[in-house]
């Protein structure tokens, strides 16, 4: 199934509002944070993580969607940056590959 995602997270921002879906975007980062709280200590599986990792991604690219792509691309190079400094890895186009 062919699906319009653009389509699907403005229909989403224009019925529960913008703030509605940051709330959500909470709740489902929190519920990530479970899940692989329970992987670790044995008590979860990497199916359910999975799932919660799934509707983080969902939510971000909503927040993408709506304005903050350019801004999460900044901040996500300069995190990258700190991590492969972090690691003694050279970045010497200034910029790392998303592999780290």
């Amino acid at each position: 199934m062919m699906m319009n995602k653009a389509a699907l997270f403005k229909a989403a921002t224009i019925k529960w509002g913008y703030d509605r879906q940051l709330c959500k975007l909470a709740e489902e980062a929190s519920e990530l944070s479970a899940a692989a709280s329970r992987v670790i200590n044995h008590c979860g599986d990497e199916r359910s993580l999975a799932e919660e990792a799934a509707d983080v991604e969902i939510m971000i690219e909503q927040l993408r969607q709506n304005g903050m792509d350019g801004l999460i691309d900044h901040f996500k190079q300069l995190k990258l940056a700190q991590l492969a400094n972090r690691l003694g890895i050279s970045t010497a186009e200034g910029h790392c590959n998303e592999q780290l």
